[in-house]
C-alpha cells in the first residue's frame, strides 16, 4: 500500500508535466545539478539561461510558469531581474538560489514579487520543499512585507494566528466543522513561526522577545477592556438598585 501523500504534495505533483521551468543560473555544474533534480521531480519542460539579461529576452519570446535564478548579480542585479519579470508577468513563480542568503535580500527579493528561495548545496528533496511551499504556500501578507518594524508585523500574524487556533480548539469539542478547520489552522500557525524564525531582524532571542513583549500589550488591552466592562456593569446594577427603591 502506497503512503498517502499530503494533499498540498498532491495537487503539486499532477500538475508537474504542465509546468515549464527556466533556471537562470551562470555556474554551468549548478545548472545541471537543478536542471537534473527538476528531472528527477516530474518536470519535463525545463530550459536553461546563463545571465539575468538572455533570462528576461527569452521570456518575452516564452513564457514560464516558473523561473529559478541566481541571487547574486549576473549582468544585472537580481532584485531590478526579478521587478522586470514581475511587469512581464506577475503569475509567473520565481525561485531564488543562494549560497548563503542575508535574509535582508531574501526580503527584498520577496518583496519584489520571488515566491522563495533555494540554499545551495540543495536535495532533491529540499528542491521538491522549494516548489511546494512556493506554489501552494500563502505568500507573506503585503502588512508583513510592507512593515516599517518586520519583527512587530510577522508576530502580529503569529499571535493573529494563536488566537484563531485556541478559538477553533475550543469549538472543536463541540462541532465537527471546527475539528476539520482545526487542522488546516495548526498548519498555518506553524508556517507563521516558521517564516517568522526565517525572516526576523535580529536573532531568535529578539523575536521571542517581541513575541512577549506583544502578548504583555495584548494582555493588558483585554484587562482594560475587562475593567472597563465591570465598572460599567456595577454602575448599572446601583442604577437598577436605585430605580428599584
Amino acid at each position: 500500500m502506497t503512503e498517502e501523500l499530503p494533499a498540498k504534495k498532491k495537487k503539486f505533483g499532477y500538475a508537474r508535466g504542465n509546468y515549464s521551468v527556466l533556471v537562470v543560473c551562470q555556474n554551468g555544474s549548478r545548472s545541471n545539478q537543478i536542471r537534473q533534480a527538476l528531472k528527477t521531480l516530474g518536470f519535463a519542460q525545463i530550459s536553461a539561461a546563463p545571465t539575468h539579461v538572455t533570462a528576461l529576452e527569452r521570456f518575452k519570446v516564452r513564457k514560464f510558469s516558473h523561473v529559478i535564478f541566481e541571487s547574486s548579480a549576473t549582468d544585472m542585479p537580481p532584485l531590478d531581474f526579478v521587478m522586470q519579470l514581475m511587469e512581464m508577468d506577475e503569475n509567473c513563480c520565481l525561485i531564488a538560489v543562494s549560497e548563503q542568503p542575508r535574509v535582508d535580500d531574501v526580503f527584498g527579493l520577496l518583496r519584489a514579487g520571488s515566491r522563495h528561495y533555494l540554499v545551495v548545496p540543495f536535495t532533491v528533496n529540499s528542491l521538491e520543499e522549494v516548489l511546494t511551499e512556493a506554489i501552494e504556500g500563502a505568500p507573506l501578507s503585503e502588512a508583513v512585507l510592507n512593515a516599517p518594524d518586520r519583527n512587530s508585523a510577522l508576530v502580529g500574524v503569529i499571535l493573529n494566528n494563536l488566537y484563531r487556533q485556541t478559538v477553533l480548539m475550543r469549538q472543536a469539542r463541540e462541532f465537527e466543522t471546527a475539528a476539520r478547520e482545526l487542522t488546516a489552522q495548526t498548519a498555518k500557525m506553524i508556517q507563521s513561526v516558521d517564516m517568522a524564525k526565517l525572516f526576523c531582524e535580529g536573532t531568535e532571542e529578539d523575536l521571542l522577545n517581541e513575541i512577549i513583549e506583544a502578548c504583555i500589550a495584548r494582555a493588558n488591552i483585554a484587562a482594560s477592556r475587562l475593567g472597563r466592562t465591570r465598572k460599567r456593569l456595577q454602575n448599572k446594577r446601583v442604577v437598577d438598585e436605585d430605580a428599584a427603591a
